[in-house]
């Protein structure tokens, strides 16, 4: 959705007027070009792709470079709270959330389950004696 509003910016703010076909190929390469490039940070490379296949300047790309990392916080902070809330919602509906642990008051340290903490993979450290720890 970014490319398409950041193309149509660019366009206004350049002067161009557009069509219904390109703006039809605005939505075209804003779903195609976001099913492309859904592993890579950022939406510098998509929005090029959509300037380019419209032919708009690619000046336009630099008047979006100052805000676009704020934004990108922004959309990464929706979809990492998607991930962790749509999961417990469909815990909730199949029946298999426990929620007296859900609910349960966190102690301890963070996945700490009782398990021996020297353990391969328990991914925790014990403080080794007349060794500093880390902060």
């Amino acid at each position: 959705m970014y490319p398409a509003v950041a193309a149509i910016f660019i366009a206004q703010f350049f002067g161009i007027e557009l069509t219904l076909v390109q703006y039809l190929l605005i939505a075209l390469v804003s779903v195609v070009g976001s099913a492309a490039t859904a592993g890579t940070t950022g939406a510098t490379v998509m929005l090029t792709l959509t300037l380019s296949t419209l032919g708009l300047p690619l000046e336009g790309v630099g008047l979006l470079l100052a805000v676009d990392p704020i934004i990108d916080m922004g959309r990464t902070a929706v979809n990492v709270a998607g991930q962790a809330l749509v999961p417990t919602i469909v815990a909730k509906r199949e029946g298999i959330l426990v929620l007296d642990r859900y609910n349960a008051p966190r102690q301890g340290l963070a996945f700490d389950n009782g398990d021996d903490a020297d353990a391969p993979g328990s991914g925790l450290r014990r403080a080794t004696p007349g060794i500093p720890s880390r902060p």
